[in-house]
């Protein structure tokens, strides 16, 4: 059993060994479980994704960091 930290640097492993990414990223408060470092390494890899990307967060730094496009406010 993954804690929610091991599991997103699971996946930002994948993001940079696999040659081909997903079409689509669903992240559910992507930052809440990791360190600085690990925000700073996020947001590298999804400026760098050219897929679809549907995020739910109330970290509003990280959003705008990602240069989100579109949003649903609920």
């Amino acid at each position: 059993m993954l804690s929610g930290g091991e599991r997103m640097r699971l996946l930002l492993c994948c993001l940079t060994i696999n040659s081909k990414a997903p079409d689509i990223i669903i992240l559910d408060e992507p930052t809440n479980n990791l360190d600085i470092q690990n925000i700073e390494i996020l947001t590298k890899a999804i400026n760098e994704y050219q897929g679809t990307l549907i995020v739910v967060s109330h970290d509003e730094a990280f959003l705008e960091q990602i240069k989100i496009e579109r949003t649903i406010d609920l």
